[in-house]
């Protein structure tokens, strides 16, 4: 037998307890051998168990701050795992066995998990935050059912290289509801199987690191970013959606510049793609053309997805908030478990990226890691594209001061957990001068407090007002460990130290 024509079998054993804390990544390469083995050895940490409120129970694993949230159900630690292993590794098998389980009783139930649910929503509809979800509090049989989950797909690793991403959770405490019991396993032993893919679709050399996707109209200004960007060693080309759409099949317009992005990282080994087009008018244009899709008005398409977050729970009636959003993931997103091309429709009833839409089935195990770097310019005209391609070139060229030319601000959001702006004004017109401290603290409905935050302020009339916005709620004590957390209060509008004048 040739040997391009064999398979191997990989079996992954990993014999021992989950890196504490955080995500471990293990990388596992192709062997000469048939068999590769690992062996670790990690003890789960030291279990915390504290009340939550009136009525429930924190479970908590010391070190570990990753954990199991199902709206209305009981919040239980989760240690994580990743596992690298080859691109197009196929018939993925993962084993975990937990060992030295015990089992014990605790005092109260463990508390449930709120939803997440968007921001602004609880001024317009009742919530019950703490809810429970009653079908799996009343149940005996231990929550989660079962001791591990794991899901894998194709993606990038750290240094970028193409990898099948093993994500194995495993949940070392179980909950009994009904018998107000938990099971806790003191380790775990890890067996992965695979099997290995017989060629690397990507090139050994990249002719390329870059393409420009955008329409015909826009190559004029685009040609110069293509000069700086070669320039300055990054090699790229241009190709217009015109040419892909004559060149490759798909069943919409954004399908087919997705196979060439795929021809284009699979034959030129592409890191990035940069695609140029916006929304062609704030007036005219209809942003949509169906469920999937926003094509005509756009001079680069948009994919939508059939996301309807329409939850029932906590809410004291259904709620669309969102039906379909639009994602640039779908076009960094090429392949899925195997090294298939991922569609975003893996049920083929052409309705991308579905989830609780009514009377459309899921689409169960979308891929969802990228690929490839992929971002967008949402041009809406040439004048825009010229504007935006001098502010490049003029950055890149480096008339800026050095020491801050490549450092960067990201801005991210904190999944919906902030609280509400009491919005609280202080009357100090019947006050003498002098030095004052101003106290805060927050309590929530089960009688839980926070921590008191603390401002020591001055008043004084015969100053100027001093005023700093104070917003270090990072550095509160109370959140070192992440969320959940202790209800929060922060006074922002002064700071230690203030005149007020």
């Amino acid at each position: 037998m040739e040997a391009k024509n064999m398979k191997k079998a990989i079996s992954l054993a990993i014999v021992g307890m989950f890196l504490l804390g955080g995500i471990g990544t293990l990388e596992f390469k192709n062997a000469a051998s048939a068999t590769v083995s690992r062996n670790l050895d990690f003890m789960v940490p030291l279990l915390e168990t504290e009340r939550y409120g009136e009525k429930f129970l924190s479970i908590n694993l010391k070190g570990v701050d990753t954990y199991l949230l199902e709206n209305g159900r009981p919040v239980l630690p989760k240690m994580v795992k990743v596992v690298e292993l080859p691109f197009g590794a196929k018939n993925i098998r993962v084993e975990v066995t937990p060992q030295g389980v015990k089992e014990m009783s605790i005092s109260a139930p463990v508390r449930p998990a709120p939803a997440m649910l968007p921001l602004g929503l609880s001024d317009r509809v009742a919530i019950n935050y703490l809810e429970r979800d009653d079908a799996v509090y009343s149940q005996h049989e231990y929550y989660p059912n079962a001791w591990y989950s794991y899901r894998a797909g194709c993606g990038l690793n750290g240094a970028g290289e193409h990898v099948t991403l093993l994500i194995i959770n495993f949940y070392p405490v179980r909950y009994s509801p009904a018998d107000n019991k938990i099971e806790v396993a003191r380790s775990a032993d890890v067996q992965v199987k695979y099997d290995s893919p017989s060629r690397s679709p990507f090139p050994s050399y990249s002719a390329y690191d870059m393409v420009i996707i955008a329409p015909g109209k826009f190559s004029g200004e685009l040609e110069r970013l293509v000069e700086h960007k070669n320039s300055h060693g990054i090699s790229t080309f241009l190709k217009t959606t015109e040419d892909i759409y004559s060149e490759y099949d798909g069943r919409d317009e954004a399908e087919k510049i997705k196979y060439f992005i795929k021809d284009a990282v699979e034959q030129w080994g592409i890191k990035y793609v940069m695609l140029v087009g916006g929304l062609k008018s704030q007036f005219w244009a209809k942003p949509k053309d169906n469920s999937n899709i926003g094509s005509r008005g756009w001079y680069l398409p948009v994919r939508y997805t059939n996301l309807w977050d329409n939850p029932a729970f906590p809410l004291d009636e259904e709620t669309i908030h969102d039906p379909g959003v639009i994602s640039d993931l779908y076009y960094a997103d090429i392949y899925k478990e195997g090294g298939a091309f991922e569609d975003w429709d893996p049920n083929g009833d052409g309705i991308f990226a579905a989830w609780n839409k009514p009377g459309v089935e899921n689409d169960t195990y979308l891929d969802l890691f990228p690929d490839v770097a992929v971002g967008r310019l949402a041009c809406r005209s040439i004048s825009e594209v010229q504007t935006v391609v001098d502010k490049i070139i003029n950055y890149e060229n480096g008339g800026c001061d050095p020491s801050w030319f490549k450092k960067m601000v990201v801005i991210s959001g904190d999944g919906f957990l902030d609280q509400h702006d009491l919005n609280i004004t202080w009357d100090t017109k019947s006050l003498p001068d002098g030095s004052y401290t101003i106290y805060a603290q927050s309590m929530n409905d089960e009688g839980e407090e926070g921590p008191v935050d603390v401002i020591h302020i001055t008043l004084d009339r015969s100053q100027e007002t001093d005023l700093h916005f104070n917003h270090d709620d990072h550095l509160n004590p109370a959140l070192q460990n992440g969320y959940p957390a202790p209800p929060i209060a922060e006074i922002v509008s002064v700071s230690d130290g203030d005149v007020l004048g």
